[in-house]
């Protein structure tokens, strides 16, 4: 079987977003994986879906699709889920994705943690969801201007800027944060007496390095990417060695993303402690991969649709909107032909109201 590959909303380096946290008006990121065994098969139903709908362009893009054709859409998912196809969708909310980092670094760093668990998971989940809701946006653009001046000094006042909004809050999460706050910051204190001005690396996200060597931190696709082959790793029962993976053409990213292939097939998961329980990171095969222009592939078209119908799903939804009919039954339909054993569904790197809203799934 062959996976293909697409994103919807930009993916380009979380710390360019300006002090709105607009991130270029594209808070929301996504990327689908769909798995297809017979092409021509996929290709002759968009042929026919193409004449049935009146779209005459050559490739098939969701903006000229989502409000005009939904249908269009609609069919395309119903097809794809009567045949059985497998699904893997991540879905960030980029602001989301930035508290997530700030719990990692400043509440709970990495050289803190011993062994990962459901319940550090689930109290990160806690911590991260406070920062998304309660800290203004003021305090997530100076920890992206931390990261743009990387130093002992800037993390130091950053630990102090965020300590101080968090004790601003009356709440007992926040009691807890600004405690863990607080020992993280003398830890930090400590370790400047050890590693001196390379004490402030411990306690800021590694940043990749882009094609012409500048620092890109944070690159939503590198996370995606890892655990949607994670998640393929699981539904091939960890047979990958006759499978494709082929991603649409990255100009910017595309050494990036190999790279995080290489470092995921390496990854020694017995270290974390953890498993996730939809994905599979121990690797004993490895799929190739390869990159492709989108207009040339029915399969890369079609994860192009899906997660561009799943990403505009849920930024409508996060501004109290209401999806088009037919993009909701879409979304739906995914939803109900999800398959959580298997790792086949959508997966949100958002806050539990979200998921409330989109699943109903309750919060903490």
């Amino acid at each position: 079987m062959n996976y293909y590959i697409d994103e919807s909303g930009n993916t380009g380096d979380l710390s360019l977003s300006g002090p709105d946290m607009d991130f270029g008006g594209q808070p929301v990121f996504s990327l689908a994986a769909i798995g297809i065994s017979d092409t021509l098969a996929l290709s002759a139903k968009l042929g026919t879906l193409r004449k049935k709908y009146n779209v005459h362009s050559q490739e098939l893009k969701l903006s000229n699709i989502y409000k005009k054709k939904p249908d269009f859409l609609l069919e395309v998912t119903n097809y794809l889920t009567s045949n059985g196809a497998p699904f893997f969708i991540e879905v960030v909310d980029k602001k989301y994705l930035l508290a997530i980092n700030i719990t990692n670094y400043f509440v709970w760093p990495p050289y803190f943690n011993t062994k990962e668990s459901e319940e550090t998971v689930y109290l990160k989940n806690i911590f991260s969801d406070f920062i998304y809701h309660r800290i203004p946006n003021a305090t997530f653009f100076a920890f992206l201007q931390t990261l743009k001046t990387p130093s002992n000094d800037s993390v130091s006042k950053f630990f102090d800027l965020f300590k101080k909004e968090i004790e601003s809050q009356d709440h007992e999460i926040a009691e807890k944060l600004a405690w863990c706050v607080d020992e993280s910051k003398d830890d930090f204190e400590n370790i400047i007496e050890m590693e001196g001005a390379d004490a402030n690396k411990q306690f800021l996200p590694i940043p990749d390095e882009g094609k012409r060597g500048q620092v890109v931190w944070m690159l939503p696709n590198f996370s995606c990417f890892t655990n949607l082959y994670a998640r393929i790793n699981r539904y091939q029962g960890g047979e990958l060695a006759s499978c494709r993976i082929i991603h649409d053409e990255q100009a910017h990213f595309d050494e990036i993303i190999k790279e995080s292939k290489k470092q995921v097939e390496s990854f020694d998961s017995t270290k974390s402690g953890y498993s996730p329980p939809f994905a599979d990171y121990k690797f004993h095969e490895r799929a190739d991969l390869f990159f492709t222009v989108s207009h040339d592939d029915p399969g890369i078209q079609v994860a192009d649709l899906l997660s561009g119908m799943v990403m505009r799903h849920y930024w409508t939804q996060l501004k109290g909107e209401s999806p088009p009919r037919a993009a909701k039954e879409s979304f739906d339909a995914l939803v109900l032909h999800s398959n959580r054993s298997r790792g086949i569904g959508i997966n949100l790197v958002a806050s539990h109201h979200m998921a409330d809203i989109l699943f109903g799934i309750g919060g903490y």
